[in-house]
């Protein structure tokens, strides 16, 4: 499942980008170099024709244990055929949401006041709250950064101030979706749901700074 919307706890079949326009990134020029290393770039580069007329001449001698040159295979004839290192590594398995999504998710009654989404959040330490309905079906959610506008000790209810339209996902979605969908949509959060619409988790950008700063398989994100 790609990313998708739930409107008041439906899924529906607009289109995320219609609803949610993506910010869009400036683009920046090159950062010039200025350290002491810059000079010895443009010599290395002036110098190169230098440098390629004296590899031409030299012998191909057969690389030494360990190196990083002996990643090479033998041939009959005593001649060597590199092989491309990258092959030789085990391929990183991809992060999905389900790696690093918060569940089960805490949620809140929509007729509660700020002051106790407040008080809930301060209790479980979160910045979010799944808004539930009659039933307990997930509607919406609300931030802490919704309930700091309206007043941490506001007596009125949230259930017409909570955020009802939500970009949401499935448990097997890259994490570099998710993370680049934060950056687009300006979001901080985002359900995950099943093919059913069950509610599984939650990714906050808080568990992306978690895994950047344990560094866990952070290759995989390109």
């Amino acid at each position: 499942m790609s990313l998708i919307v739930i409107d008041h706890g439906n899924r529906i079949e607009t289109p995320v980008k219609s609803l949610f326009p993506a910010r869009g990134v400036e683009q920046t020029s090159p950062t010039k170099a200025i350290h002491d290393s810059a000079g010895l770039e443009k010599r290395v580069h002036a110098d190169g024709e230098t440098f390629t007329n004296i590899l031409k001449n030299e012998t191909k001698q057969p690389p030494k244990e360990n190196s990083p040159d002996s990643y090479n295979s033998y041939n009959a004839d005593n001649t060597y055929s590199a092989i491309n290192p990258e092959k030789l590594k085990p391929r990183a398995t991809k992060l999905t949401a389900a790696h690093v999504m918060s569940h089960p998710v805490h949620t809140i009654a929509r007729e509660v006041t700020f002051n106790t989404a407040w008080l809930r959040m301060q209790d479980l330490r979160v910045s979010h709250l799944m808004v539930t309905g009659n039933s307990g079906e997930p509607v919406g959610i609300i931030s802490h950064i919704d309930i700091i506008e309206h007043g941490k000790e506001s007596p009125v209810s949230i259930a017409n101030y909570y955020t009802k339209q939500l970009i949401a996902t499935s448990a097997d979605t890259d994490i570099s979706v998710i993370s680049s969908s934060f950056i687009e949509y300006e979001i901080n959060a985002m359900p995950i749901f099943d093919s059913n619409n069950q509610l599984l988790g939650i990714v906050c950008r808080s568990d992306l700074l978690r895994l950047l700063i344990s560094g866990s398989h952070i290759e995989s994100w390109a």
